[in-house]
């Protein structure tokens, strides 16, 4: 039985120009059992915090701001006016590591994730519960976005490396 709680995949989410400038950031010092982040926050007040460059942060903000917005009012219009913040993080997942069937903190008005790097991988498994049943894989391509709004007791998910590559 496929999943069906609501969520979107969009395929060349980024822009080209996006796309590349993070495969620039891959972090080779992951370990096999590891993962390495890389936290930015961008404020609505134009703030910056974190690793990446406060113009491209900026930048990236004003660019896909409108876009995420928009996903947003499509899953869960009521979390509109809670907006206080863009969070950027990159996360690299060793090969051999596996993170644990859970559901986002409630601080996550929207979750987007991308896969950007290597060119195979496993994507985000979806289930319809915290004990994985009914396992659904989004199929990982490189610039596929898997974007959802976490539901309280609905949005179960996990990802792992394939043991092969970071």
């Amino acid at each position: 039985m496929p999943i069906t709680w609501p969520h979107i995949i969009e395929d060349d989410f980024l822009k080209d120009k996006d796309f590349n400038f993070f495969l620039n950031f891959y972090n080779q010092n992951v370990k096999d059992d590891g993962l390495g982040i890389s936290k930015n926050k961008i404020w609505l007040d134009g703030n910056v915090e974190g690793n990446l460059s406060k113009n491209y942060l900026i930048l990236f903000y004003n660019n896909y701001r409108t876009k995420l917005v928009s996903y947003l009012e499509k899953l869960a219009p009521e979390r509109l006016k809670l907006a206080k913040w863009l969070e950027l993080n990159l996360v690299w997942t060793g090969k051999n590591y596996k993170y644990q069937i859970h559901e986002d903190s409630p601080n996550k008005l929207l979750s987007v994730v991308i896969y950007l790097y290597p060119k195979e991988n496993i994507g985000t498994i979806l289930y319809s519960d915290n004990i994985g049943s009914n396992k659904t894989e989004i199929k990982w391509l490189q610039n596929r976005a898997l974007i959802f709004a976490r539901e309280e007791g609905i949005t179960w998910h996990s990802y792992q490396g394939d043991g092969k590559s970071t």
